[in-house]
């Protein structure tokens, strides 16, 4: 083997992994700045989108929704169901959480045709914005209504969807000061 045949085949064998930590290296601010958001890594990155999303509308909720510092003496109050089947299944604790917000939702607009509630608000996508003309929500707590719907379908509609127990407490804890506010209207 002559020196330009033995040159070439060294070029040939480093030629992909020289380009791969190139490329690395170009991009490496990019990929720094991704690594926090980073909680899986799978060819559809729906947790890792369905987690970020929980986590920016948690932030908006503590504008929208002030908790309130006094807590039920003990005994009184009610367990969430939603709360309760968290470390059974996220998705049914998702579900169960949706269904109370939005029969407590029902219940409200319901009130003011002076009917109890029926299936016609049920499921009716523009229920949120009804309860904004009536000044049951206002703007932010439109945007979280909807924005907690949206992850509902998507909890509701993905077949592989692996959430992580601290995404859906939050979901259901979202959920379940948006239906106190909503029921103390």
């Amino acid at each position: 083997m002559d020196g330009f045949t033995f040159t070439s085949e060294i070029v040939k064998a480093l030629a992909w992994p020289s380009a791969v930590i190139g490329i690395v290296f170009l991009l490496r601010k990019p990929i720094v700045e991704l690594v926090p958001l980073m909680k899986k890594l799978k060819y559809k990155e729906l947790e890792l989108e369905f987690s970020q999303e929980v986590q920016d509308l948690k932030s908006k909720v503590s504008d929208a929704l002030p908790r309130k510092d006094k807590q039920p003496p003990l005994g009184i109050a009610k367990p969430s169901k939603a709360l309760d089947l968290v470390s059974y299944s996220t998705r049914a604790a998702i579900i169960e959480a949706w269904i109370e917000l939005e029969a407590a939702a029902v219940e409200v607009a319901s009130s003011f045709w002076s009917q109890p509630p029926s299936d016609v608000f049920r499921n009716d996508p523009k229920l949120g914005d009804y309860l904004h003309q009536c000044k049951v929500l206002d703007d932010k707590q439109l945007v979280i209504y909807k924005k907690l719907r949206q992850l509902r379908n998507k909890s509701a509609h993905t077949e592989e969807l692996s959430l992580s127990e601290s995404d859906a407490r939050a979901y259901v804890e979202m959920a379940s000061n948006l239906t106190k506010h909503i029921k103390n209207f």
